[in-house]
Protein backbone atom coordinates (compact mmCIF):
# COMPACT_ATOMS: atom_id res chain seq x y z
CA UNK A 1 0.00 0.00 0.00
CA UNK A 2 2.88 2.39 0.91
CA UNK A 3 4.60 1.58 -2.37
CA UNK A 4 1.40 2.40 -4.25
CA UNK A 5 1.06 5.79 -2.53
CA UNK A 6 4.68 6.61 -3.33
CA UNK A 7 4.12 5.85 -7.03
CA UNK A 8 1.01 8.09 -7.05
CA UNK A 9 3.00 10.99 -5.58
CA UNK A 10 5.70 10.45 -8.20
CA UNK A 11 3.11 10.62 -10.99
CA UNK A 12 1.59 13.86 -9.66
CA UNK A 13 5.02 15.47 -9.41
CA UNK A 14 5.76 14.42 -12.98
CA UNK A 15 2.55 16.11 -14.23
CA UNK A 16 3.48 19.31 -12.37
CA UNK A 17 6.91 19.35 -14.01
CA UNK A 18 5.45 18.74 -17.47
CA UNK A 19 2.83 21.49 -17.02
CA UNK A 20 5.42 23.96 -15.78
CA UNK A 21 7.80 23.21 -18.63
CA UNK A 22 4.97 23.53 -21.22
CA UNK A 23 3.90 26.84 -19.73
CA UNK A 24 7.45 28.10 -19.76
CA UNK A 25 7.90 26.95 -23.36
CA UNK A 26 4.67 28.74 -24.42
CA UNK A 27 5.83 31.95 -22.72
CA UNK A 28 9.22 31.58 -24.39
CA UNK A 29 7.60 31.11 -27.84
CA UNK A 30 5.37 34.15 -27.34
CA UNK A 31 8.30 36.23 -26.19
CA UNK A 32 9.78 35.92 -29.68
CA UNK A 33 6.62 37.16 -31.44
CA UNK A 34 6.63 40.80 -32.60
CA UNK A 35 4.30 43.35 -31.09
CA UNK A 36 1.08 43.80 -33.06
CA UNK A 37 -2.11 45.88 -32.87
CA UNK A 38 -4.91 43.35 -32.41
CA UNK A 39 -7.82 45.64 -31.64
CA UNK A 40 -8.93 49.24 -31.75
CA UNK A 41 -11.66 50.66 -29.56
CA UNK A 42 -13.40 53.74 -30.97
CA UNK A 43 -15.79 55.31 -28.50
CA UNK A 44 -15.75 51.96 -26.66
CA UNK A 45 -16.72 50.01 -29.81
CA UNK A 46 -14.18 47.30 -30.69
CA UNK A 47 -12.86 46.87 -34.25
CA UNK A 48 -10.33 44.37 -35.58
CA UNK A 49 -7.69 45.82 -37.90
CA UNK A 50 -6.47 44.37 -41.19
CA UNK A 51 -2.79 44.56 -42.07
CA UNK A 52 -0.89 45.55 -45.20
CA UNK A 53 2.82 45.51 -44.40
CA UNK A 54 3.18 47.91 -41.44
CA UNK A 55 -0.19 49.59 -41.99
CA UNK A 56 -3.06 48.54 -39.72
CA UNK A 57 -6.44 49.61 -41.11
CA UNK A 58 -9.80 49.86 -39.43
CA UNK A 59 -12.98 50.69 -41.35
CA UNK A 60 -15.97 51.93 -39.36
CA UNK A 61 -19.47 52.58 -40.74
CA UNK A 62 -19.85 55.39 -43.26
CA UNK A 63 -20.40 58.94 -42.06
CA UNK A 64 -18.90 58.59 -38.57
CA UNK A 65 -17.34 61.74 -37.12
CA UNK A 66 -13.64 60.93 -36.76
CA UNK A 67 -12.57 64.38 -35.58
CA UNK A 68 -13.31 63.68 -31.92
CA UNK A 69 -13.21 60.05 -30.84
CA UNK A 70 -12.07 58.27 -27.70
CA UNK A 71 -9.35 55.93 -28.88
CA UNK A 72 -7.86 52.83 -27.30
CA UNK A 73 -5.23 50.71 -29.05
CA UNK A 74 -4.87 47.07 -27.95
CA UNK A 75 -1.43 45.51 -28.51
CA UNK A 76 -0.34 41.88 -28.22
CA UNK A 77 3.25 41.02 -27.18
CA UNK A 78 4.12 44.62 -26.38
CA UNK A 79 2.85 48.13 -25.82
CA UNK A 80 2.49 51.50 -27.55
CA UNK A 81 5.29 53.96 -26.73
CA UNK A 82 4.41 57.56 -25.84
CA UNK A 83 0.69 57.00 -26.40
CA UNK A 84 -2.07 57.33 -23.83
CA UNK A 85 -5.23 55.28 -24.38
CA UNK A 86 -8.79 56.51 -23.88
CA UNK A 87 -8.05 60.11 -24.90
CA UNK A 88 -10.15 62.20 -27.31
CA UNK A 89 -8.29 62.41 -30.63
CA UNK A 90 -8.72 63.51 -34.24
CA UNK A 91 -8.19 60.30 -36.24
CA UNK A 92 -9.11 61.52 -39.72
CA UNK A 93 -5.44 61.34 -40.68
CA UNK A 94 -3.27 58.22 -40.25
CA UNK A 95 -1.53 57.90 -36.87
CA UNK A 96 2.14 56.96 -36.64
CA UNK A 97 2.63 54.67 -33.65
CA UNK A 98 5.72 53.03 -32.16
CA UNK A 99 5.30 49.60 -30.62
CA UNK A 100 7.78 48.17 -28.13
CA UNK A 101 7.76 44.40 -28.32
CA UNK A 102 8.25 41.99 -25.46
CA UNK A 103 11.05 40.50 -27.52
CA UNK A 104 12.88 43.82 -27.33
CA UNK A 105 12.09 44.87 -30.89
CA UNK A 106 10.61 48.31 -31.65
CA UNK A 107 8.19 48.53 -34.57
CA UNK A 108 6.82 51.60 -36.34
CA UNK A 109 3.17 51.07 -37.33
CA UNK A 110 0.71 53.28 -39.18
CA UNK A 111 -2.87 53.12 -37.88
CA UNK A 112 -5.52 54.10 -40.46
CA UNK A 113 -9.06 54.64 -39.26
CA UNK A 114 -11.51 55.22 -42.07
CA UNK A 115 -15.19 56.05 -42.23
CA UNK A 116 -16.29 56.12 -45.91
CA UNK A 117 -18.32 59.02 -47.28
CA UNK A 118 -22.04 59.11 -46.54
CA UNK A 119 -24.48 60.97 -48.79
CA UNK A 120 -26.10 63.69 -46.73
CA UNK A 121 -27.83 65.83 -49.36
CA UNK A 122 -29.22 64.98 -52.78
CA UNK A 123 -31.27 67.45 -54.83
CA UNK A 124 -32.42 67.51 -58.45
CA UNK A 125 -33.60 70.97 -59.34
CA UNK A 126 -37.33 71.01 -60.08
CA UNK A 127 -38.01 67.49 -58.79
CA UNK A 128 -39.23 66.22 -55.45
CA UNK A 129 -37.23 63.04 -54.82
CA UNK A 130 -38.30 60.97 -51.77
CA UNK A 131 -35.40 59.71 -49.69
CA UNK A 132 -36.61 56.14 -50.31
CA UNK A 133 -35.85 56.58 -54.04
CA UNK A 134 -32.22 57.54 -53.46
CA UNK A 135 -30.11 54.38 -53.18
CA UNK A 136 -26.54 54.99 -52.05
CA UNK A 137 -24.10 52.12 -51.48
CA UNK A 138 -20.35 51.66 -51.17
CA UNK A 139 -19.96 51.62 -54.95
CA UNK A 140 -22.98 53.29 -56.50
CA UNK A 141 -25.61 56.02 -56.34
CA UNK A 142 -28.86 55.06 -58.09
CA UNK A 143 -31.79 57.46 -58.05
CA UNK A 144 -35.31 56.68 -59.23
CA UNK A 145 -37.18 59.66 -60.66
CA UNK A 146 -40.80 59.90 -61.83
CA UNK A 147 -41.87 58.37 -65.12
CA UNK A 148 -41.50 60.59 -68.19
CA UNK A 149 -38.75 62.68 -66.55
CA UNK A 150 -36.41 64.14 -69.17
CA UNK A 151 -33.00 62.77 -68.15
CA UNK A 152 -30.98 64.77 -70.67
CA UNK A 153 -30.86 68.08 -68.79
CA UNK A 154 -30.82 67.70 -65.00
CA UNK A 155 -29.11 69.84 -62.36
CA UNK A 156 -27.90 67.75 -59.43
CA UNK A 157 -26.53 68.90 -56.08
CA UNK A 158 -25.13 66.52 -53.51
CA UNK A 159 -23.01 66.66 -50.36
CA UNK A 160 -21.27 64.06 -48.23
CA UNK A 161 -20.27 63.53 -44.65
CA UNK A 162 -16.59 62.48 -44.57
CA UNK A 163 -16.06 63.33 -48.20
CA UNK A 164 -15.53 66.02 -50.78
CA UNK A 165 -16.54 65.78 -54.46
CA UNK A 166 -13.51 65.58 -56.73
CA UNK A 167 -14.74 65.55 -60.32
CA UNK A 168 -18.34 66.68 -60.06
CA UNK A 169 -19.75 70.21 -60.09
CA UNK A 170 -22.93 70.73 -58.12
CA UNK A 171 -25.80 72.47 -59.89
CA UNK A 172 -24.37 72.02 -63.38
CA UNK A 173 -26.80 70.75 -66.04
CA UNK A 174 -25.86 67.37 -67.50
CA UNK A 175 -27.27 64.46 -69.52
CA UNK A 176 -28.11 61.51 -67.26
CA UNK A 177 -29.70 59.28 -69.90
CA UNK A 178 -26.62 57.08 -69.58
CA UNK A 179 -24.60 55.95 -66.58
CA UNK A 180 -22.04 58.34 -65.15
CA UNK A 181 -19.32 58.09 -62.49
CA UNK A 182 -17.97 60.45 -59.86
CA UNK A 183 -15.27 60.42 -57.19
CA UNK A 184 -15.21 61.55 -53.57
CA UNK A 185 -12.08 62.27 -51.54
CA UNK A 186 -12.29 60.74 -48.07
CA UNK A 187 -11.92 62.46 -44.70
CA UNK A 188 -8.24 61.52 -44.60
CA UNK A 189 -7.62 63.76 -47.61
CA UNK A 190 -6.01 60.86 -49.48
CA UNK A 191 -8.41 57.99 -50.14
CA UNK A 192 -10.50 58.32 -53.32
CA UNK A 193 -13.87 56.58 -53.46
CA UNK A 194 -15.39 55.92 -56.90
CA UNK A 195 -19.12 55.55 -57.53
CA UNK A 196 -21.30 54.57 -60.47
CA UNK A 197 -24.05 57.19 -60.83
CA UNK A 198 -27.41 56.34 -62.42
CA UNK A 199 -30.59 58.39 -62.61
CA UNK A 200 -33.45 56.36 -64.04
CA UNK A 201 -37.20 56.19 -64.43
CA UNK A 202 -37.01 52.40 -63.96
CA UNK A 203 -38.15 50.75 -60.73
CA UNK A 204 -35.12 50.24 -58.46
CA UNK A 205 -34.62 48.99 -54.95
CA UNK A 206 -33.66 45.82 -53.10
CA UNK A 207 -32.00 42.80 -54.73
CA UNK A 208 -34.34 41.03 -57.16
CA UNK A 209 -34.42 38.88 -60.29
CA UNK A 210 -36.31 40.09 -63.35
CA UNK A 211 -35.79 37.10 -65.64
CA UNK A 212 -33.64 34.04 -66.30
CA UNK A 213 -32.52 31.96 -69.26
CA UNK A 214 -32.05 28.22 -68.70
CA UNK A 215 -30.24 26.24 -71.39
CA UNK A 216 -31.18 28.94 -73.87
CA UNK A 217 -34.88 28.91 -72.93
CA UNK A 218 -36.14 32.22 -71.58
CA UNK A 219 -38.42 32.38 -68.58
CA UNK A 220 -41.76 34.09 -68.93
CA UNK A 221 -41.69 34.93 -65.22
CA UNK A 222 -39.65 34.51 -62.05
CA UNK A 223 -41.70 34.21 -58.86
CA UNK A 224 -40.26 35.15 -55.47
CA UNK A 225 -41.31 32.90 -52.58
CA UNK A 226 -40.47 34.18 -49.11
CA UNK A 227 -38.06 34.17 -47.49
CA UNK A 228 -35.44 33.71 -50.24
CA UNK A 229 -36.49 31.37 -53.07
CA UNK A 230 -36.86 32.34 -56.72
CA UNK A 231 -38.82 29.98 -59.00
CA UNK A 232 -38.25 30.27 -62.75
CA UNK A 233 -41.18 29.49 -65.05
CA UNK A 234 -39.90 28.15 -68.38
CA UNK A 235 -41.75 27.62 -71.66
CA UNK A 236 -40.25 24.24 -72.50
CA UNK A 237 -38.68 21.14 -71.01
CA UNK A 238 -34.90 20.90 -70.78
CA UNK A 239 -32.30 19.08 -68.68
CA UNK A 240 -32.60 21.02 -65.45
CA UNK A 241 -29.93 18.82 -63.83
CA UNK A 242 -27.18 20.26 -66.07
CA UNK A 243 -28.29 23.80 -66.60
CA UNK A 244 -26.56 26.87 -67.92
CA UNK A 245 -28.29 29.81 -66.27
CA UNK A 246 -28.18 33.51 -67.08
CA UNK A 247 -29.81 35.88 -64.59
CA UNK A 248 -31.11 39.36 -65.31
CA UNK A 249 -31.17 41.04 -61.90
CA UNK A 250 -33.22 44.05 -60.89
CA UNK A 251 -32.23 47.46 -62.20
CA UNK A 252 -28.97 48.60 -60.65
CA UNK A 253 -28.41 45.23 -58.95
CA UNK A 254 -25.05 43.44 -58.98
CA UNK A 255 -24.72 39.66 -59.22
CA UNK A 256 -21.89 38.12 -57.23
CA UNK A 257 -19.16 37.32 -59.80
CA UNK A 258 -18.58 33.93 -58.15
CA UNK A 259 -21.92 32.83 -59.66
CA UNK A 260 -20.86 31.30 -62.97
CA UNK A 261 -24.28 29.89 -63.89
CA UNK A 262 -22.79 26.77 -65.47
CA UNK A 263 -23.50 23.09 -64.85
CA UNK A 264 -26.16 23.77 -62.22
CA UNK A 265 -28.50 21.09 -60.89
CA UNK A 266 -31.72 23.03 -60.43
CA UNK A 267 -33.60 19.98 -59.17
CA UNK A 268 -31.81 19.89 -55.80
CA UNK A 269 -32.79 23.25 -54.26
CA UNK A 270 -29.06 23.64 -53.55
CA UNK A 271 -28.12 26.24 -56.16
CA UNK A 272 -27.78 29.76 -54.75
CA UNK A 273 -26.87 33.21 -56.03
CA UNK A 274 -25.94 36.38 -54.16
CA UNK A 275 -27.24 39.69 -55.49
CA UNK A 276 -26.61 43.17 -54.14
CA UNK A 277 -29.52 45.55 -54.59
CA UNK A 278 -29.32 49.22 -55.43
CA UNK A 279 -29.85 49.76 -51.71
CA UNK A 280 -26.42 48.23 -51.12
CA UNK A 281 -27.80 45.20 -49.29
CA UNK A 282 -26.67 41.76 -50.45
CA UNK A 283 -29.22 38.95 -50.45
CA UNK A 284 -28.73 35.27 -51.14
CA UNK A 285 -31.42 33.56 -53.21
CA UNK A 286 -32.09 29.84 -53.61
CA UNK A 287 -33.08 28.86 -57.14
CA UNK A 288 -36.21 26.75 -56.80
CA UNK A 289 -37.12 23.79 -59.00
CA UNK A 290 -38.06 25.27 -62.40
CA UNK A 291 -41.68 25.03 -63.49
CA UNK A 292 -43.00 24.46 -67.00
CA UNK A 293 -45.14 27.44 -67.88
CA UNK A 294 -47.30 26.04 -70.65
CA UNK A 295 -50.70 26.69 -72.12
CA UNK A 296 -52.65 23.59 -73.16
CA UNK A 297 -52.85 22.75 -76.85
CA UNK A 298 -56.49 22.07 -76.04
CA UNK A 299 -58.61 21.81 -72.92
CA UNK A 300 -61.74 19.67 -72.98
CA UNK A 301 -64.25 19.81 -70.15
CA UNK A 302 -65.71 16.51 -69.03
CA UNK A 303 -69.23 17.45 -70.17
CA UNK A 304 -67.98 17.70 -73.77
CA UNK A 305 -67.31 13.95 -73.90
CA UNK A 306 -70.97 13.03 -73.40
CA UNK A 307 -70.08 10.40 -70.82
CA UNK A 308 -72.07 9.69 -67.66
CA UNK A 309 -70.52 10.66 -64.31
CA UNK A 310 -67.35 8.80 -63.26
CA UNK A 311 -67.06 7.21 -66.72
CA UNK A 312 -63.73 8.32 -68.22
CA UNK A 313 -61.08 5.80 -67.23
CA UNK A 314 -58.00 5.69 -69.49
CA UNK A 315 -56.10 7.64 -72.17
CA UNK A 316 -53.15 6.87 -74.43
CA UNK A 317 -51.33 8.31 -77.46
CA UNK A 318 -51.38 6.37 -80.72
CA UNK A 319 -49.67 8.23 -83.53
CA UNK A 320 -51.20 11.69 -83.69
CA UNK A 321 -54.36 10.55 -81.91
CA UNK A 322 -55.44 10.20 -78.30
CA UNK A 323 -57.35 7.05 -77.38
CA UNK A 324 -59.91 7.53 -74.60
CA UNK A 325 -61.47 4.57 -72.79
CA UNK A 326 -64.66 4.85 -70.79
CA UNK A 327 -66.46 2.61 -68.35
CA UNK A 328 -69.91 2.39 -69.97
CA UNK A 329 -70.61 -0.04 -72.77
CA UNK A 330 -74.26 0.60 -73.58
CA UNK A 331 -76.34 3.33 -75.24
CA UNK A 332 -76.73 6.27 -75.11
CA UNK A 333 -72.98 6.41 -74.49
CA UNK A 334 -70.82 5.62 -77.52
CA UNK A 335 -69.22 2.24 -76.95
CA UNK A 336 -65.50 3.07 -76.78
CA UNK A 337 -62.64 3.34 -76.76
CA UNK A 338 -62.91 6.51 -78.85
CA UNK A 339 -60.02 8.41 -80.38
CA UNK A 340 -59.47 12.15 -80.74
CA UNK A 341 -57.18 14.37 -82.77
CA UNK A 342 -54.71 16.87 -81.30
CA UNK A 343 -57.37 19.59 -81.36
CA UNK A 344 -59.61 17.57 -79.02
CA UNK A 345 -62.11 16.54 -81.70
CA UNK A 346 -63.51 13.01 -81.68
CA UNK A 347 -62.40 11.28 -84.88
CA UNK A 348 -63.68 7.74 -84.47
CA UNK A 349 -64.08 4.60 -82.39
CA UNK A 350 -61.68 1.67 -82.24
CA UNK A 351 -62.71 -1.28 -84.38
CA UNK A 352 -64.08 -3.99 -82.07
CA UNK A 353 -64.90 -6.64 -84.66
CA UNK A 354 -64.57 -10.04 -83.02
CA UNK A 355 -63.83 -8.58 -79.60
CA UNK A 356 -65.32 -10.68 -76.79
CA UNK A 357 -65.32 -8.85 -73.46
CA UNK A 358 -67.04 -9.29 -70.12
CA UNK A 359 -68.09 -5.64 -70.01
CA UNK A 360 -66.17 -2.70 -71.48
CA UNK A 361 -62.61 -2.08 -72.63
CA UNK A 362 -61.88 -0.04 -69.56
CA UNK A 363 -58.15 0.69 -69.53
CA UNK A 364 -55.78 1.33 -72.44
CA UNK A 365 -52.04 1.67 -72.87
CA UNK A 366 -49.73 2.10 -75.85
CA UNK A 367 -46.16 1.06 -76.46
CA UNK A 368 -43.40 3.37 -77.69
CA UNK A 369 -44.69 3.05 -81.29
CA UNK A 370 -48.33 3.74 -80.49
CA UNK A 371 -49.52 0.10 -80.59
CA UNK A 372 -52.65 -0.10 -78.43
CA UNK A 373 -53.47 -2.63 -75.72
CA UNK A 374 -56.85 -2.64 -73.97
CA UNK A 375 -58.10 -4.64 -71.00
CA UNK A 376 -61.76 -5.23 -70.16
CA UNK A 377 -63.62 -4.64 -66.94
CA UNK A 378 -63.56 -8.37 -66.26
CA UNK A 379 -64.70 -9.72 -62.88
CA UNK A 380 -65.00 -13.29 -64.10
CA UNK A 381 -63.17 -16.59 -63.74
CA UNK A 382 -63.35 -17.54 -67.40
CA UNK A 383 -60.91 -16.59 -70.15
CA UNK A 384 -60.29 -12.89 -70.67
CA UNK A 385 -58.34 -11.29 -73.48
CA UNK A 386 -56.08 -8.28 -73.81
CA UNK A 387 -56.56 -7.03 -77.39
CA UNK A 388 -54.01 -5.27 -79.56
CA UNK A 389 -54.48 -2.64 -82.31
CA UNK A 390 -51.46 -1.62 -84.38
CA UNK A 391 -53.03 1.83 -84.77
CA UNK A 392 -56.40 3.54 -84.31
CA UNK A 393 -57.78 2.28 -87.64
CA UNK A 394 -56.45 -1.30 -87.41
CA UNK A 395 -58.51 -4.38 -86.62
CA UNK A 396 -58.07 -5.85 -83.16
CA UNK A 397 -56.20 -9.11 -82.55
CA UNK A 398 -56.10 -11.16 -79.34
CA UNK A 399 -52.72 -10.62 -77.71
CA UNK A 400 -52.84 -12.09 -74.16
CA UNK A 401 -55.44 -14.54 -72.90
CA UNK A 402 -55.67 -15.43 -69.23
CA UNK A 403 -58.15 -16.74 -66.67
CA UNK A 404 -58.33 -16.95 -62.91
CA UNK A 405 -57.01 -20.50 -63.11
CA UNK A 406 -54.07 -19.63 -65.40
CA UNK A 407 -53.11 -16.79 -63.07
CA UNK A 408 -53.15 -19.12 -60.06
CA UNK A 409 -56.28 -17.59 -58.53
CA UNK A 410 -58.39 -20.75 -58.61
CA UNK A 411 -62.10 -19.92 -58.58
CA UNK A 412 -61.63 -16.27 -57.53
CA UNK A 413 -63.05 -13.92 -60.16
CA UNK A 414 -60.47 -11.61 -61.73
CA UNK A 415 -60.96 -7.90 -62.36
CA UNK A 416 -58.15 -5.80 -63.81
CA UNK A 417 -57.24 -2.51 -62.16
CA UNK A 418 -55.31 -1.19 -65.15
CA UNK A 419 -52.70 -1.90 -67.79
CA UNK A 420 -49.31 -0.29 -68.45
CA UNK A 421 -46.64 -0.86 -71.11
CA UNK A 422 -42.97 0.08 -71.35
CA UNK A 423 -40.91 -0.43 -74.49
CA UNK A 424 -41.94 -1.72 -77.92
CA UNK A 425 -44.09 -4.80 -78.53
CA UNK A 426 -42.09 -5.64 -81.66
CA UNK A 427 -38.86 -5.34 -79.66
CA UNK A 428 -38.46 -5.54 -75.88
CA UNK A 429 -41.32 -4.60 -73.60
CA UNK A 430 -42.81 -5.04 -70.14
CA UNK A 431 -46.59 -5.24 -69.61
CA UNK A 432 -48.20 -4.94 -66.19
CA UNK A 433 -51.77 -5.64 -65.11
CA UNK A 434 -52.75 -5.02 -61.50
CA UNK A 435 -55.68 -6.87 -59.96
CA UNK A 436 -58.44 -4.66 -58.51
CA UNK A 437 -58.86 -4.63 -54.72
CA UNK A 438 -55.84 -6.89 -54.36
CA UNK A 439 -52.08 -6.73 -54.02
CA UNK A 440 -51.61 -9.05 -57.02
CA UNK A 441 -49.63 -7.61 -59.93
CA UNK A 442 -48.96 -9.66 -63.08
CA UNK A 443 -46.00 -8.85 -65.31
CA UNK A 444 -45.53 -10.12 -68.87
CA UNK A 445 -42.31 -9.66 -70.83
CA UNK A 446 -41.68 -9.32 -74.54
CA UNK A 447 -38.22 -10.16 -75.93
CA UNK A 448 -37.29 -9.42 -79.55
CA UNK A 449 -40.99 -9.16 -80.38
CA UNK A 450 -41.92 -12.50 -78.78
CA UNK A 451 -44.38 -12.47 -75.88
CA UNK A 452 -43.79 -14.77 -72.93
CA UNK A 453 -47.42 -15.83 -72.25
CA UNK A 454 -46.69 -16.80 -68.65
CA UNK A 455 -46.67 -13.75 -66.36
CA UNK A 456 -44.72 -13.32 -63.14
CA UNK A 457 -46.84 -12.58 -60.13
CA UNK A 458 -45.70 -9.92 -57.65
CA UNK A 459 -47.27 -8.39 -54.56
CA UNK A 460 -47.94 -4.67 -54.24
CA UNK A 461 -46.61 -3.60 -50.79
CA UNK A 462 -49.93 -2.25 -49.49
CA UNK A 463 -53.19 -4.13 -48.99
CA UNK A 464 -56.74 -2.95 -49.71
CA UNK A 465 -55.92 -1.04 -52.87
CA UNK A 466 -58.89 0.37 -54.77
CA UNK A 467 -60.61 -0.72 -57.96
CA UNK A 468 -58.18 1.44 -59.93
CA UNK A 469 -54.42 1.52 -59.49
CA UNK A 470 -51.47 1.04 -61.78
CA UNK A 471 -47.95 -0.27 -61.86
CA UNK A 472 -45.86 1.54 -64.48
CA UNK A 473 -42.62 -0.22 -65.56
CA UNK A 474 -39.45 1.83 -65.61
CA UNK A 475 -37.91 2.32 -69.08
CA UNK A 476 -36.39 -0.78 -70.65
CA UNK A 477 -32.92 -1.24 -69.19
CA UNK A 478 -33.81 0.46 -65.91
CA UNK A 479 -35.07 -1.98 -63.26
CA UNK A 480 -38.12 -1.30 -61.13
CA UNK A 481 -41.62 0.15 -61.28
CA UNK A 482 -43.62 3.18 -60.17
CA UNK A 483 -47.01 2.65 -58.58
CA UNK A 484 -49.98 5.02 -58.35
CA UNK A 485 -52.68 3.93 -55.93
CA UNK A 486 -55.56 5.15 -53.82
CA UNK A 487 -56.71 2.82 -51.08
CA UNK A 488 -57.24 2.28 -47.37
CA UNK A 489 -53.56 1.87 -46.51
CA UNK A 490 -51.85 3.99 -49.15
CA UNK A 491 -52.67 7.00 -51.31
CA UNK A 492 -49.94 8.34 -53.56
CA UNK A 493 -46.95 7.52 -55.72
CA UNK A 494 -44.55 4.74 -54.74
CA UNK A 495 -41.15 3.75 -56.14
CA UNK A 496 -40.72 -0.03 -56.38
CA UNK A 497 -37.79 -2.32 -57.04
CA UNK A 498 -37.66 -5.07 -59.64
CA UNK A 499 -39.57 -7.45 -57.31
CA UNK A 500 -42.11 -4.80 -56.14
CA UNK A 501 -40.11 -4.04 -53.01
CA UNK A 502 -40.75 -0.52 -51.71
CA UNK A 503 -37.94 1.99 -52.35
CA UNK A 504 -39.72 5.18 -51.31
CA UNK A 505 -43.11 6.84 -51.46
CA UNK A 506 -45.02 10.09 -51.45
CA UNK A 507 -48.27 9.72 -49.54
CA UNK A 508 -51.41 11.80 -49.29
CA UNK A 509 -52.12 12.01 -53.03
CA UNK A 510 -55.27 10.72 -54.72
CA UNK A 511 -53.84 9.09 -57.85
CA UNK A 512 -54.60 5.94 -59.82
CA UNK A 513 -52.31 5.95 -62.88
CA UNK A 514 -49.02 7.34 -64.13
CA UNK A 515 -46.65 7.28 -67.10
CA UNK A 516 -42.87 7.21 -67.43
CA UNK A 517 -40.91 8.55 -70.41
CA UNK A 518 -37.15 8.63 -71.01
CA UNK A 519 -35.80 11.64 -72.92
CA UNK A 520 -32.10 12.39 -73.40
CA UNK A 521 -31.12 10.09 -70.52
CA UNK A 522 -33.57 11.78 -68.16
CA UNK A 523 -36.56 9.87 -66.78
CA UNK A 524 -39.83 11.77 -66.43
CA UNK A 525 -42.94 10.74 -64.52
CA UNK A 526 -46.36 12.13 -65.37
CA UNK A 527 -49.28 11.71 -62.97
CA UNK A 528 -52.61 13.28 -62.04
CA UNK A 529 -53.63 14.17 -58.50
CA UNK A 530 -57.31 14.68 -57.70
CA UNK A 531 -57.99 17.26 -54.97
CA UNK A 532 -61.54 17.42 -53.64
CA UNK A 533 -63.13 20.82 -54.13
CA UNK A 534 -60.18 22.11 -56.19
CA UNK A 535 -59.89 19.91 -59.27
CA UNK A 536 -57.12 17.90 -60.94
CA UNK A 537 -53.42 18.72 -60.72
CA UNK A 538 -51.49 17.66 -63.81
CA UNK A 539 -47.91 16.98 -62.77
CA UNK A 540 -44.59 16.07 -64.36
CA UNK A 541 -41.46 15.22 -62.38
CA UNK A 542 -37.87 14.45 -63.35
CA UNK A 543 -37.26 11.31 -61.26
CA UNK A 544 -33.87 10.36 -62.72
CA UNK A 545 -31.87 10.94 -59.54
CA UNK A 546 -34.31 10.72 -56.65
CA UNK A 547 -37.81 9.42 -57.23
CA UNK A 548 -39.32 10.35 -53.86
CA UNK A 549 -37.94 13.88 -53.57
CA UNK A 550 -38.62 14.54 -57.25
CA UNK A 551 -42.27 13.51 -56.98
CA UNK A 552 -42.61 16.04 -54.16
CA UNK A 553 -40.97 18.73 -56.31
CA UNK A 554 -42.45 18.36 -59.82
CA UNK A 555 -41.36 20.54 -62.73
CA UNK A 556 -44.97 20.92 -63.85
CA UNK A 557 -47.97 21.39 -61.59
CA UNK A 558 -51.03 22.73 -63.42
CA UNK A 559 -54.52 22.80 -61.90
CA UNK A 560 -57.58 22.13 -64.03
CA UNK A 561 -60.07 23.64 -61.60
CA UNK A 562 -63.35 21.94 -60.77
CA UNK A 563 -65.54 21.29 -57.77
CA UNK A 564 -66.85 18.05 -59.29
CA UNK A 565 -66.35 14.90 -57.24
CA UNK A 566 -64.36 11.93 -58.56
CA UNK A 567 -66.15 9.01 -56.92
CA UNK A 568 -64.04 6.26 -58.48
CA UNK A 569 -60.76 8.24 -58.32
CA UNK A 570 -60.04 7.53 -61.98
CA UNK A 571 -57.45 9.53 -63.89
CA UNK A 572 -54.73 8.83 -66.44
CA UNK A 573 -51.79 10.38 -68.28
CA UNK A 574 -49.67 9.53 -71.30
CA UNK A 575 -46.41 10.96 -72.63
CA UNK A 576 -45.13 10.47 -76.17
CA UNK A 577 -43.30 12.07 -79.08
CA UNK A 578 -45.92 13.42 -81.47
CA UNK A 579 -44.79 15.02 -84.72
CA UNK A 580 -41.24 15.05 -83.38
CA UNK A 581 -42.04 16.90 -80.14
CA UNK A 582 -42.71 15.57 -76.65
CA UNK A 583 -46.36 15.85 -75.60
CA UNK A 584 -48.28 14.93 -72.48
CA UNK A 585 -52.03 14.38 -72.17
CA UNK A 586 -53.76 14.37 -68.77
CA UNK A 587 -57.33 13.39 -67.91
CA UNK A 588 -59.45 13.15 -64.77
CA UNK A 589 -63.00 11.82 -64.77
CA UNK A 590 -65.75 14.40 -64.11
CA UNK A 591 -63.18 17.18 -64.68
CA UNK A 592 -61.73 16.91 -68.17
CA UNK A 593 -58.67 16.45 -70.36
CA UNK A 594 -55.79 18.71 -71.42
CA UNK A 595 -52.98 18.25 -73.96
CA UNK A 596 -49.58 19.93 -73.51
CA UNK A 597 -46.63 20.30 -75.85
CA UNK A 598 -43.63 19.93 -73.55
CA UNK A 599 -40.89 20.64 -76.11
CA UNK A 600 -40.86 23.96 -77.92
Amino acid sequence: MKNMKFKTIQFILLLVVIFASCKKKDELDRSYEAAKIVGVKINNELFTPSYNANVASVVVPAGRDLSKVKLQVLVANGEVIDFENNQIRDVRKPLNLSLKGSNGEDINTVLKIQSPPLLSTFIIEGLNIPKADVHFSSTSLIVQVPKNTNLTNLKVTMDFVNGTLVDFTNGQAADYSTQKTFKVKGADGETIYSYDFIITTEQVGPASVRSMTINGIATDSVVFVAPSTIIPYVKGITDFSKATVTIAAGFGNRIDPSFTGTNLNLLTLAEKVKITGSDGIEKQFTIGVPQLSLKPVFSKDYAAFGYPANDLVGIAFSGSNIVVANYSATAPTVVGPNYYDLAGNQVGVLNKTGVVIANSLRKVATDSKGVILAVSLGLTTVDQTIYKWDNVTAAPVPYITYSSASLGLGTTAFRAAGINVSGSLDGNAIITVARAQSTDVFVWTVTAGVLNPTPTKYAFPYAATGFYYSIEPMPIGTPGFIGAATGTNFNGIIALGSTMDELGKTSGLSASDCKIYKLDNRIYLGFVVYSSGKGAYFRLADITDNKTTSVQNPIMNVLMPSTAANANVTMDVDIAKVNGKLHAVFACTNIGMQLYKLEQ
